[in-house]
């Protein structure tokens, strides 16, 4: 998919330039800078009693041939696979708390694209996203080096994805077709 390719090379330089050997002081892998909680979604973690403290004690799982931090890190296919399955996941996750039918909406100043949304669930969860719509755009949600999450969807607002319903006409251009 042409377009989910597009989104996931803009992901990774925006999360580490493109280093798929990345390791940030939360201890967050790869080009993508996965967590514990996303690879035990991914299946490549064991639940190990938190996992949202990126130690990796549950043991991996040996998916796609990795059995470490090390293997993972020096895996650039593996990484790409495992970035693709967690987009589509978190589409998923933002399909089941019913937040795409705010795509396309401006909410806090900020436009709610589906690639945005993406960008943001990478950054805090779905959660966040959520009470980002619920407050709207009053919650001043950032990651723990504050980063904000209205940088990530407003960075990532224009890149395509196939996920989330397409954009509507503006007013003027819909004119008379009924609405």
């Amino acid at each position: 998919m042409q377009t989910l390719n597009a989104f996931l090379v803009a992901l990774r330089m925006m999360e580490s330039g493109g280093d798929y050997q990345a390791v940030n002081t939360l201890n967050f892998l790869g080009a993508y800078q996965f967590g514990e909680a996303a690879l035990i979604d991914l299946g490549y973690v064991r639940h190990d009693g938190d996992p949202y403290d990126n130690n990796f004690s549950g043991g991996w799982t040996g998916k796609n041939g990795i059995d470490s931090k090390q293997e993972f890190l020096s895996n650039r296919a593996v990484q790409d696979k495992a970035a693709e399955a967690w987009v589509k996941l978190m589409w998923h996750y933002i399909e089941a708390e019913n937040l795409h039918r705010h795509a396309w909406t401006e909410v806090g100043g900020v436009e709610l694209t589906p690639s945005g949304m993406l960008a943001a669930t990478h950054l805090l969860g779905t959660y966040a996203l959520q009470e980002y719509i619920q407050t709207g755009g009053k919650a001043d949600l950032r990651d723990p080096y504050g980063m904000p999450i209205t940088s990530y969807m407003k960075r990532m607002a224009h890149v395509e994805v196939p996920f989330g319903p397409k954009q509507r006409r503006t007013a003027s251009s819909s004119a008379g077709s009924g609405g």
